[in-house]
């Protein structure tokens, strides 16, 4: 069974702090952040790209850390 005090499907390792990953869409790839809080809601969900393969978005992703 689940923790109950999470809410939404984020990460348990995930804390409040800004997360960066990547997102495969169709045949692009995307830099996704979002700002999550102790109970685990996103604000400030931003989507940047595309960029043209896995590896340059992973590239970017950890720029932006």
């Amino acid at each position: 069974m689940g923790d109950d005090r999470r809410v939404g499907i984020t990460p348990r390792s995930w804390t409040a702090e800004l997360h960066h990953g990547v997102l495969h869409l169709g045949k692009r790839w995307y830099v996704v952040s979002a700002e999550l809080d102790d109970r685990g809601n996103a604000e400030g969900v931003r989507l940047d790209g595309p960029y043209p393969d896995k590896a340059a978005a992973e590239a970017q992703a950890k720029r932006t850390v």
